[in-house]
């Protein structure tokens, strides 16, 4: 719907201002009409906006381009550089923006930080895509080559499809592969739990044979220290005229042996 602000911005004559935009107002402003009332109502409102008390040379109707202006690199527009090409010539433009930069950056008018870099790689990466996909869009825009784009769609080459069947076949035995993974990882988490089960038993036998060990040395070492007590008791208890005494006994025993041999 029309608007003050709209009606202002139309460029209208500012004696007629005020009425215009009141009967204007008054033909759309109809509340709970038909669609064709407001259709009637919309017509009568174009006609006093564009009737014969618009001044349309001082405050002529604007209407968009349907395309952009020409531009050189992406962003600088073609008029700048026609505007200076009769006063400087061909190298004109480039000489006052090169200047003009460096004149910027050496004053610090212009500081080279992190965002200046981000609106380089930004431009930069917006030149080369409209410079690659430009013609593609032209032709998507206009009628003829956005309908013939839609309506007979390119064929897919036969080795592209190819490819594409190939490539749905390696997707297809992934599976085959994710599984296989699974049961390598399960045999190697089995691996090392027998692995660590066998350190157990391997660490628990030995701690035993340790034990048994000790207690076989411990016997060893008490029957040892008994059997050098007795003796050395028995050496002890034994004396000199006993000893002398089974000398004698042990002599006339073989002497008896000998007399019956």
């Amino acid at each position: 719907m029309f608007s003050k602000a709209a009606l202002r911005s139309g460029g209208l004559k500012p004696v007629f201002s005020v009425q215009l935009q009141n009967r204007v107002i008054q033909c759309i402003s109809t509340r709970g009409a038909s669609v064709s009332e407001h259709v009637k109502n919309w017509n009568n409102a174009n006609k006093i906006y564009y009737g014969p008390q618009r001044d349309n040379k001082n405050y002529p109707i604007k209407k968009l381009p349907e395309t952009n202006p020409p531009v050189r690199h992406g962003f600088i527009p073609e008029s700048f550089f026609t505007t200076l090409y009769e006063k400087t010539g061909v190298t004109g433009p480039y000489v006052f923006g090169i200047g003009l930069t460096t004149y910027l950056l050496s004053s610090e008018l212009w500081v080279a930080e992190h965002g200046m870099i981000e609106f380089m790689a930004f431009w930069l990466s917006f030149y080369l895509v409209n410079k690659k996909f430009g013609p593609v869009l032209a032709n998507c825009s206009s009628r003829k080559g956005g309908m013939s784009l839609f309506k007979k769609p390119r064929p897919v080459p036969s080795k592209q499809s190819r490819s594409v069947e190939e490539l749905i076949e390696m997707e297809s035995g992934q599976k085959l592969l994710f599984e296989a993974k699974r049961e390598n990882v399960d045999l190697q988490l089995e691996f090392h739990y027998r692995q660590r089960l066998a350190d157990v038993h391997h660490a628990v036998k030995r701690r035993l044979d340790y034990e048994v060990d000790v207690e076989a040395a411990k016997r060893r070492f008490e029957q040892q220290h008994m059997v050098n007590w007795i003796v050395k008791s028995v050496t002890k208890s034994i004396t000199a005229q006993q000893e002398k005494e089974s000398i004698n006994k042990c002599i006339q025993d073989l002497k008896t042996l000998a007399a019956h041999v």
